[in-house]
């Protein structure tokens, strides 16, 4: 049986356990809502997983980073400009560009909206130095954090581990900068006391050696950083990251031997409190990358227009033209990955249910109902030997999670702490278990 075909949805996991046990997070409680399963809150404020009351603002530039090093810096930020849906984000690579659209409608270079907002500094994954392509890796989900009031910044990392984290200092102290230069479209636009740190796979670990230091080589925890969100996180040294201070999130799923690891670094951080773990046992490693779907959808129907000839992108790498040779490199990121990663990294073939469905040639013919063929989507295959979860589900629930915790820890808006309680995954089926610690 096609279990992706059948679309039904496993089983939510979730603990029951009552948040009230818990005594400082259930006082924030309190006044919002008389159990944990935010009955009373749903509606009230704009939900997390949908844009917020902002509109979009991107700009793209350079700084100097450690030894020197020019990284290239993307920028999401909350404006009140108008919304523009031609925009589109070119991604340089050696073989030529390609284009993607911006989610959100963005306004290129419009100033930011007034008053300060709390800047998030993502590190996105990959072991190599940064490509054009992974400074929008998380498109869906920078966006819709921008339109929710957050800065939010992405820079190309160094292929040097402990050089990106010092980095992400660095990175910090430009973006401060820029919102205290007059002029400047983020004029003024960042609260200093209100930063967060954020990274996904090896920028996970970057971003815990910011909030917990390396002390071996002499790199101190960031005391400007407040509170942290992480994607399945790679570790460079748990005993540095057990003195980790603030709250955090950690997300990450039990198919890819980086995200079963996730629990031990959630049971050794003591100190942070509250710190919270989304576990989502069907998910991949590459199911926490929220911009993998459309970025597939688009570079295939790209290459297929510019010449109609082509194989399918999917099937049959290009590499001379950068758009198919990415929708290839992704659809198929799970087998690219497999001697690195081992299995359960997750492909596009594995996630992406409804690729090519409204193209040129179409990939939704038998049977024509709305959802990628099989194959080329592929519920399981020798490198992912579970079903994932489909991104129509994953993606939402990254963005719920992600920005109610920026909320509640962040910008201290206590009215999303609801989203983040067990009771709140298991009232809406969520495909998530849900602990929540104060040691």
């Amino acid at each position: 049986m096609n279990v992706m075909r059948t679309r039904v949805v496993v089983t939510v996991l979730a603990l029951g356990a009552a948040l009230s046990s818990i005594s400082s997070i259930s006082s924030m409680l309190h006044a919002q809502s008389d159990d944990a399963t935010g009955k009373q809150f749903v509606g009230k404020w704009p939900p997390p997983d949908k844009p917020g009351p902002f509109n979009v603002g991107v700009t793209t530039f350079s700084a100097v980073m450690s030894a020197g090093r020019i990284a290239r810096i993307q920028v999401y930020y909350p404006t009140v400009a108008p919304s523009n849906c031609q925009t589109r984000y070119t991604i340089l690579t050696a073989v030529g560009t390609y284009q993607l659209r911006s989610p959100l409608c963005a306004a290129v270079d419009a100033r930011a909206a007034p008053g300060r907002f709390p800047l998030v500094v993502h590190d996105h994954g990959g072991a190599a130095a940064g490509a054009d392509f992974q400074r929008v890796s998380q498109l869906p989900l920078h966006e819709t954090m921008a339109s929710h009031g957050f800065v939010t910044v992405t820079a190309l990392h160094s292929a040097n581990a402990v050089a990106r984290v010092r980095d992400l200092s660095l990175v910090i102290n430009t973006l401060l900068a820029r919102s205290a230069t007059n002029g400047d479209a983020l004029f003024d636009s960042i609260d200093p006391a209100r930063v967060g740190i954020s990274g996904f796979s090896a920028g996970g670990a970057s971003a815990i050696g910011a909030a917990g230091g390396l002390a071996a080589i002499g790199i101190v925890a960031d005391p400007r950083i407040k509170a942290m969100v992480v994607y399945e996180p790679a570790l460079l040294s748990l005993a540095d990251a057990s003195t980790i201070a603030v709250p955090y999130l950690v997300m990450g799923g039990q198919q890819s031997a980086i995200g079963v690891g996730v629990s031990t670094l959630f049971d050794a951080t003591v100190v942070a409190t509250p710190r919270i773990y989304v576990s989502s046992p069907n998910a991949t490693h590459f199911n926490y990358l929220t911009g993998m779907c459309s970025e597939i959808d688009q570079t295939r129907e790209a290459a297929l227009l510019t010449d109609p000839t082509i194989l399918d992108p999917l099937t049959f790498r290009t590499a001379t033209s950068a758009a198919a040779a990415r929708a290839y490199d992704l659809w198929n990121m799970g087998e690219i990955f497999f001697p690195i990663l081992g299995s359960g990294a997750g492909s596009g073939r594995n996630i992406c249910t409804r690729v090519g469905v409204d193209s040129v040639r179409s990939l939704d013919t038998n049977p024509h109902d709305g959802f990628t063929d099989t194959p080329p989507f592929l519920a399981v295959d020798y490198f992912t030997l579970q079903p994932a979860i489909p991104e129509e589900i994953m993606v939402p629930m990254i963005k719920l999670y992600t920005i109610a915790f920026w909320k509640t820890f962040l910008e201290g808006d206590r009215q999303y702490m609801p989203y983040l309680t067990p009771g709140y995954a298991k009232l809406h089926n969520l495909e998530a278990v849900v602990e929540i610690r104060e040691d």
